[in-house]
């Protein structure tokens, strides 16, 4: 008969978990934080000891006892996002078997949610914490600067620090883009985005420049949608809007690969061939851009990569190795059907 777990008031122990396995208490501790230090089959033993008692650790405890509570936060807007999942994969893959557990947090664009969260990270002696896709605001950026821990932004490259930073060039990144469509023969180039964070509008500022370079830039181009708009339902809007302010319209850079597929799933739906009639080129090079008929261009984002770096870059900290302040991943042009009018 299986043992019952002990009730709230009598609240198992690490002692408890020692004492059925026949070991210390710190060798439980040890395989429970730091699993490499410990030998297979007792990790093994002592985990299914740990399930059976039901065993919870005490993470506020072990923060009182240690200069860390092995908790690495992570603030971003963009949780719900296609995008981000890549980036959470990254983070889990390089947290994994360290004894440091990942904490979420969506901040909704919200700079008071930002302080508010990181505060409630501060109180959790963190390993260090991870921010991206937030509207940074200066009480977020001092509060970060003064933050006790390790601190990696996943933001553009040409963005200044306030600790470490891993990025792309998102400037650059637009310009290639672009640039290509300009090449392809479009000229009524249109700029789409579903939000306004940091990298979106340094995109924006440098799609300015370069329409603006080749003699092609007309405010009406440029649409902003809101914020808590589902990306792919948007092709109609974006269609709609598009082509009331700007009729002879024949391309869109989407800052999203989503709101490409989106304008792409409304074109079938109105007969409007792409890329004959309207080009389009999508950002972030998601799995399903190359799988669309026809293939969406798109530049090509390290997404899981910023999220491998970034926690890379707090455990060499943690060690004392803070070799790099900024990393520069890179981006590539994916040229694809969706922009090739000789296809």
């Amino acid at each position: 008969m299986a043992r019952k777990r002990k009730a709230y008031k009598d609240k198992v122990t690490l002692t408890d978990v020692a004492e059925k396995v026949g070991v210390s208490p710190i060798t439980v501790s040890r395989a429970i934080s730091r699993p490499e230090k410990v030998s297979d089959d007792l990790r093994e033993t002592i985990l299914q000891a740990v399930h059976e008692l039901g065993y919870v650790p005490d993470y506020a405890a072990r923060a009182l006892a240690s200069r860390s509570g092995h908790l690495i936060g992570v603030l971003s807007s963009l949780l719900g996002s296609s995008t981000f999942a890549p980036v959470m994969k990254g983070i889990e893959d390089r947290a994994r078997n360290t004894g440091q557990r990942i904490q979420y947090a969506n901040t909704l664009y919200d700079p008071q949610e930002e302080i508010h969260q990181i505060k409630q990270f501060f109180g959790q002696k963190p390993t260090g914490i991870i921010i991206g896709g937030v509207k940074i605001d200066p009480q977020v950026t001092d509060l970060l600067r003064n933050a006790p821990c390790p601190v990696v932004q996943l933001i553009d490259i040409s963005y200044p620090a306030v600790d470490m930073a891993v990025g792309v060039n998102n400037p650059l990144a637009c310009e290639a883009a672009i640039s290509h469509m300009i090449d392809a023969g479009y000229r009524s180039i249109a700029f789409c985005s579903i939000r306004a964070d940091i990298p979106i509008l340094l995109r924006l500022e440098r799609y300015r420049q370069r329409m603006t370079a080749a003699g092609l830039y007309r405010p009406e181009l440029e649409l902003m949608l809101d914020e808590q708009a589902s990306a792919v339902r948007c092709g109609a809007d974006i269609l709609d809007r598009l082509f009331q302010q700007v009729p002879d319209l024949d391309a869109i850079f989407c800052a999203h690969d989503d709101l490409a597929l989106g304008v792409l799933f409304e074109c079938q739906r109105r007969g409007i061939a792409v890329p004959e009639k309207l080009g389009l080129c999508g950002f972030a090079d998601m799995d399903y851009a190359a799988c669309t008929v026809p293939s969406l261009t798109t530049l090509k984002m390290p997404l899981y990569q910023l999220g491998y770096r970034a926690v890379d870059m707090i455990l060499r900290a943690k060690e004392g190795f803070r070799t790099e302040k900024t990393v520069d991943l890179g981006f590539e042009l994916v040229k694809r059907q969706s922009t090739d009018r000789k296809s």
